[in-house]
Parts: C-alpha cells; structure tokens; sequence
C-alpha cells in the first residue's frame, strides 16, 4: 500500500484496518445495527490474528539471532526483501546488530592476540590461576622455569618443585616471595611475585615468576666483560715492553751469562703465556655482533658433528622436521656447536659405548632446540655451578671460556643455553633460539 511515495508493510495495513473495524463496530453497534455488527467481527480477528503472527515471527526471528550469538555463531544472515517491507526493515536492523557485533568481536580477538603476544615476549613467567588453582593462562618463559610442555593446574609442579606449588597455593595479591628449587641442572632461585585481576566476574591471581639465576648471569657476563676490557688493557701494555725487550736482549749478538740468559728466557716465556692468556680474555669480550640469516639447522649440525668425529666416536643427529630453519649468525652458532660437540667427545673419552647425540625439535612455544647428549658420566656438583663462569675449567690446557663465550652468544641471539640433564647416563645441553 503505497500513499505519496510512502510504502506501508503489512504491519501498518493490518493495524489500520483493525482501528477502521474496530471503530466501525462501534458505529454499528451504537446504531443498533446488529447484523452489520456481525459481519465486522471476523474482520477484526482476522486483523488481530495477523497482527499477532507477525509480531510473533518477528519475536522468532529476534530470539534466533541472539541464540545464535550467545554460541559464538555468527554465519546467520537474514534475507531483506524490499517486497517485504516490514520484514525487510527488521531483518535489514538483525543484519546491522549481526555486523556491529562481529565487528565487536573481531577487535576483542585482536587484543586477545596482542596481549597474548606480549606474554609471550616477555622474559619474566607469568601464570594466571583462580583460587581452585585452576591455570587460566600460562606463558613461554613459565613453562621453560619449571620445564614443563604444558599447564593446566599447578598441582602439576608439586613433583618438579614442591616449594613453588607451596608457595602458589597460599599466595596473595601483593605479595612476593623467594622459592628455592632443586631440578638437574642444580639449585634455581627464583622470585614469585602476585597481583589480582578480575576477568568475566571470575577473581583470577597473576603471578609473576622471575628467574634469578638467569638475571644474575646476565649482570655476571656485564661485569666480566667490563672487567676483562679494563684488565686487557693494562696487562697488553705493561707485557708488550718486557717481551720485546727480553726477545731483543735473547738475540744480542754478544756472549751472555748462561744465568742471565736463562732469566731471560724464563722472562719471555712467562710474558708470552701471559699475552695467550689475555688473547683469550678478548675473545670474551670481543664477541662480535650476531649477522644474522636464514639456514638449515641440520646442514650446520651434519658440519659440526662432522669435525670431531672420529673412528672410534660417532655423533647420531636427528632433526625434525627435518627442514627446520633458524634465523641466526651460522658462524657464532657453528662456533657453539663445535665446542658442546668438543667437550662432549673428551666427556666420553675411550669409552667403548661411547655415545654422542644431537636432536633438533620444536617446541610447544615454536623455539627452535638442540639438545646435545653424552654418555660420559654426571658433572661433579661442584663443577656445574662454574661451568658458565668465564675462565673457570678443570682442564690442565683449558681458558675457562667455552661454555660463558658459548652462552653469551646464545644471549645475543636471545636464546638460552642451559644443563639441561646431569645424570651418569645422561648428559645434555640444550640450546634453544627464541
């Protein structure tokens, strides 16, 4: 029904027709025109009964939609005939509420993902949990603190580290407390810190789990190397006078004193050991900025391994998959390798089980790890809180500075490289990139 470029649905037809009967019925009535009367009778409920089967299919139609939204289903769409102009309208208004509401949907799920990202990003380990203990949310770096591949109730550390269960079954917002743990690699200090959120009426905990070790190690390598700078300079300049002048006095073309020579003698040797040493003291702290590319990991390990075997010693190297790449300094990385491999092969010396493995895998967080394996016997207690200290080693020959440069690299490309298993069957160092 069209009036002056005006479209009425059936809505407004339907709604006039019964005020114009319901009125006439009135008229009739009043007139005592009673046979008139009953003639508008079916009208009027045929009028009411249309109205309310519109009202209720456009009710059916509302409810439909906000069933489907409360599953999380957002595929229905309702069809907008412009025929049709009621329903038209209405589905037209459903389509438009459908679209804000995915819209809606769409930037919640973009902050979700940013924030899921920077959790991940982060170098401190952070838990969510109810009061149940229920594990909401758990990041990278807290799996990797208490080497777990997943969380989902902290009951699941009481094996693996009883006093930090302790710990986040009483802990409160506001709080933090210092928790000791034993695992293979030694004693880890780590620092649990507690704040309070409420997300979906749901009083959730967040924890913040910070690993001392790892903190300390990193301001251990900054002194170290601020230290060595310092000494390599002195020492470079107060021994390169006394070598050449004891090399130049050994080579006068002129008879000398056998004790004078023999000093002599003793003096450059001892400055040229000197002078090695300070070498390595630069090569801690020279260690050049990682030129970082893609590679095949298994192409770098298949090269290392091949350097130090040897006849009686062979390295198994697994990669999966087996076209795993690593965005890293292939020289600085092949330089780790070849030392783990090195001190791997003098762990398990003649052996006749000798066993050497690399495996390379990628974790649940999508980190690239290598573990390097040796049946050589557990590192004595005492020996593996040293290990990564620079300059510290139990080899007659040895610089101390394998594993802390080797470390220090990993730091570079912000990955880690850890004892990872310390047993007399067992010995493994893990590197994982990040």
């Amino acid at each position: 029904m069209k009036r002056e470029g005006i479209t009425y649905g059936p809505v407004a037809g339907y709604t006039a027709l019964l005020a114009a009967a319901s009125a006439a019925l009135g008229w009739v009535v009043t007139g005592k025109w009673y046979p008139v009367a009953i003639l508008l009778v079916p009208v009027i409920g045929f009028a009411g009964f249309r109205l309310v089967r519109l009202y209720s299919d456009s009710i059916r139609r509302v409810t439909f939609m906000f069933n489907a939204i409360d599953n999380d289903d957002f595929t229905f769409r309702f069809h907008e005939d412009p025929r049709k102009v009621d329903n038209g309208m209405l589905n037209a208004a459903l389509n438009r509420i459908k679209e804000i509401m995915v819209r809606a949907k769409m930037r919640a799920e973009e902050k979700e993902r940013y924030y899921q990202l920077i959790m991940e990003c982060a170098r401190t380990g952070l838990i969510t949990i109810n009061d149940a203990g229920s594990v909401y949310q758990a990041n990278g770096e807290a799996l990797r603190i208490f080497g777990l591949p997943r969380m989902t109730h902290i009951q699941q550390l009481e094996p693996v580290a009883p006093e930090a269960y302790r710990v986040l079954t009483t802990i409160r917002p506001g709080e933090k407390h210092p928790v000791s743990c034993v695992n293979e690699t030694g004693e880890m200090h780590l620092s649990l810190g507690c704040s309070a959120i409420r997300l979906e009426d749901r009083q959730l905990r967040v924890v913040v789990v910070s690993d001392i070790n790892s903190e300390l190690s990193e301001m251990q390598i900054e002194s170290w190397s601020k230290l060595t700078r310092i000494l390599t300079h002195e020492i470079m300049n107060s021994l390169a006078p006394i070598t050449s002048l004891s090399d130049t006095l050994l080579h006068i073309d002129r008879t000398m004193n056998a004790d004078v020579a023999h000093g002599l003698d003793t003096i450059s040797a001892t400055s040229r050991r000197l002078m090695a040493f300070v070498e390595n003291f630069r090569r801690f702290t020279k260690i050049p900025a990682p030129q970082k590319e893609p590679f095949e990991i298994r192409e770098l390990l298949g090269q290392a391994s091949a350097l130090i075997a040897t006849e009686n010693i062979g390295v198994r190297v697994e990669v999966e998959p087996a076209d795993t790449m690593i965005y890293a300094d292939r020289t600085l990385v092949g330089q780790v390798l070849v030392n783990l491999l090195k001190n791997a092969r003098e762990a398990v010396g003649t052996r006749r089980e000798a066993c050497i493995e690399v495996r390379s895998y990628i974790d649940p967080q999508e980190n690239v790890v290598v573990e390097i394996s040796n049946n050589g016997g557990a590192i004595p207690a005492e020996v593996t809180e040293n290990i990564f200290t620079p300059f510290f080693t139990t080899k007659p020959d040895g610089s101390g500075i394998g594993l802390s440069v080797s470390r220090r690299i990993m730091q570079l490309h912000n990955g880690s490289l850890r004892l990872t298993a310390n047993t007399d069957s067992r010995v493994t160092f893990t590197l994982v990139f990040g």
